[in-house]
């Protein structure tokens, strides 16, 4: 199997500096007759005819050698892109994947991402246990755990754009530690004042890291983009996994030595992804881009340097919220992401309080219940994700989305814990094969070359949700009166993203894809 775009070819058509500059004027103005760069295209191209030229593509961009470079290249035996795959390789491939392009990268990042969630995990029980042994009210812990989320909501963007400018690996290192100290912190403190702080750094990090990892991902799949769905589902199989081994970990660690542990653990965990994370090639750092536009502009003159630059502007524009939230398909991506993130919150606060109190579920049945969504989500992501590479993301979306809606509607009326378990199993297989395609759309919807900032948008409005959702969930069962009332409108806003993903849902515009530079 071959992926389009994973690897450079050498003979590949060639394509002169000014015919790459009217392509981007063509797609910011729609007008095919840029004249002071076509003046110069017949010239360049000549000069093109001397100096042979290696195309490779990294993250979204095509990079031009001089005889110079290549000669220095062959001498050396390597090549002059810094972490670029070997064209000889392109047959070397592991589960689909080219070896060297996507699959050792994608490797590394899910070793990593598969310990930091093992940590993630063992939080879980532990959590509240925490809070119980150093006094937290109910109100003063809900402040703690929304705190978070609040810086989040408030970093996402400019971390986004942090991603675009400084690079997607030193992001996702810096994030991580950050995200280490804040838990070590996190176990020292014994009241709000020192913890609130302590969250809000963590929550700081999270955007840091997890805007890298989300670019990152996105610039393999460019590589592959045949596999997206498949990469992101199995990415989210790997951290489910974690989330189903971290729990058993963390309880025990928190019987033996106290539930503050647990965030000495987790500390830990964040160090070693950190740790291999700088093992990942850097495939979309800044400085490639900035030499791509200096070899690109050797031959202009000051005024169509000047043209160039506004038409890079104009790219860069293309990855703005405003403009964004102007298409269709982001606009569909922010529902289907704030529906998600509301699903999650349910089933942290409505449905364990609706299995206790209606049900009459004891603690080691909600704990199978956590189980049961987990272990169904590690087989459902992957799968959803070949699915979704074989008959489109679309479908795979609105169907996941009304698995969801059916699920949590049928929960409110079952009659024991049982039927809950297959009601909420039901909603687990739906969200975990939408968490997937609704990142291989994010990605595949998203502008080139300002994807760090772009992949933002659908983030932060889940964090919105993550934030003002147990507050609106609360409000939903004190007004109805009854443990689980709010599960409709849980159910409600997943049917809601389902019927905006099938009437306004397109495949992306290549356009709008590529209005970067290629």
């Amino acid at each position: 199997m071959r992926c389009n775009g994973a690897l450079a070819v050498a003979n590949a058509p060639r394509v002169s500096p000014a015919s790459k500059r009217r392509s981007v004027a063509t797609r910011a103005s729609g007008d095919l007759s840029f004249s002071p760069l076509a003046t110069r295209r017949a010239r360049v191209s000549r000069r093109d005819a001397r100096f042979p030229w290696t195309r490779v593509r990294g993250r979204e961009d095509q990079r031009r050698l001089t005889r110079r470079d290549a000669l220095t290249d062959e001498t050396r035996g390597v090549s002059s892109i810094p972490n670029s795959p070997d064209p000889n390789d392109e047959d070397d491939v592991v589960f689909g994947l080219p070896r060297k392009a996507v699959a050792e990268p994608f490797g590394v990042l899910l070793g990593s991402q598969f310990v930091l969630f093992v940590g993630v995990g063992a939080l879980l029980p532990a959590l509240p246990l925490y809070a119980q042994s150093i006094g937290l009210s109910g109100s003063a812990n809900g402040v703690v755990l929304s705190a978070p989320a609040l810086a989040m909501l408030l970093l996402n963007l400019p971390a986004g754009k942090l991603v675009d400018s400084w690079g997607r690996k030193q992001m996702m290192m810096a994030g991580m530690f950050v995200i280490a100290l804040s838990d070590f912190a996190t176990g020292q403190c014994r009241t709000v004042a020192a913890l609130v702080p302590a969250r809000l750094s963590l929550g700081a990090g999270r955007s840091a890291a997890e805007g890298g990892d989300r670019a990152y991902l996105a610039d393999l799949t460019e590589r592959c983009p045949e596999a997206r769905g498949t990469i992101t589902g199995t990415q989210q199989a790997v951290q489910a996994l974690g989330l189903v081994i971290g729990p058993l970990i963390g309880g025990r660690v928190a019987e033996e030595y106290g539930p503050s542990s647990v965030f000495y653990l987790i500390s830990l965990a964040a160090l070693f992804c950190t740790a291999g994370y700088s093992l990942l090639p850097e495939i979309n750092a800044a400085a490639e881009k900035e030499e791509e536009i200096a070899l690109m502009s050797m031959d202009m003159s000051e005024e169509e340097e000047e043209a160039f630059q506004a038409e890079l502007e104009e790219a860069k524009k293309q990855s703005d919220w405003g403009t964004l939230l102007q298409n269709d398909t982001q606009r569909v991506l922010v529902v289907a992401a704030s529906a998600n993130a509301l699903g999650f919150v349910a089933k942290l606060t409505c449905i364990p309080w609706f299995a206790s109190e209606a049900l009459g579920a004891t603690p080691a049945q909600v704990g199978e219940l956590f189980s049961l969504t987990a272990l169904l989500g590690m087989a459902s992501a992957p799968l959803g994700g070949v699915i979704a590479d074989k008959i489109g993301l679309k479908t795979v979306i609105v169907l996941s989305l009304l698995a969801c809606a059916i699920g949590l509607g049928l929960a409110r009326d079952a009659a024991d814990v049982r039927e809950l378990q297959i009601c909420i199993g039901l909603w687990g297989m739906g969200t975990a094969a939408a968490g997937p395609a609704v990142n291989a759309l994010a990605i595949e919807s998203a502008p080139k070359g300002g994807e760090g900032e772009a992949l933002t948008l659908p983030k932060t409005a889940g964090d919105l949700v993550f934030l003002a959702g147990p507050i609106v969930i609360g409000l939903t069962d004190d007004a109805l009166g009854s443990a689980g009332s709010s599960l409709f409108l849980v159910a409600g806003s997943a049917a809601a993203a389902a019927g905006a993903a099938a009437l306004f849902l397109k495949p992306p515009n290549a356009k709008q894809t590529n209005a970067g530079l290629e």
